[in-house]
């Protein structure tokens, strides 16, 4: 009997394991507004990334009573686009009045916020380019000399003088 289980239990434990929800290192705290913007604050700490790590942040409107909505605000400014967005009370300034002069057309309308780390060149693009300007430099040094082109050849061992 506890050989039949075992499998279950590891396919069990797998399916755990591959499926589990990620837990966000941001999260949106307050969004208020302040005269014609909208102003969204979040938090953002990320687990394990190296302290001056690149991120990009962006924002998206979405609707609870149309799931097909999607929309990116437009006059957005702030701790938003490509940089090293880490911390708490990071803000995001929406000049709503620009995109809706008459107000929001939506009552429903919630924040979505998304993080990526930016990803850099690794490292081994320096050492292939400095193996490519390293082989480079040893062809131009090692090379052999040209012969002069007027069609005369060195004299034979014999000739020259010692």
């Amino acid at each position: 009997m506890k050989y039949f289980l075992l499998p279950l239990y590891l396919t069990w434990c797998a399916s755990v394991l591959l499926f589990a929800q990620e837990s966000k290192p941001y999260q949106i705290t307050n969004i208020q507004p302040s005269g014609d913007n909208l102003i969204i604050s979040y938090n953002h700490f990320p687990v394990g990334d190296a302290p001056d790590a690149e991120y990009e942040v962006s924002v998206r409107l979405t609707r609870e009573s149309d799931k097909n909505f999607s929309m990116v605000p437009a006059f957005l400014s702030g701790d938003i686009g490509t940089g090293k967005f880490t911390g708490s009370n990071r803000k995001i300034t929406w000049q709503f009045k620009k995109q809706f002069p008459k107000g929001m057309p939506y009552d429903d309308v919630d924040f979505e916020l998304t993080i990526t780390k930016v990803k850099g060149i690794g490292s081994w693009v320096y050492y292939v380019g400095g193996a490519a300007v390293l082989g480079a430099g040893a062809v131009f040094l090692l090379k052999p000399k040209k012969e002069e082109e007027n069609g005369t050849l060195p004299a034979p061992p014999s000739v020259r003088p010692n």
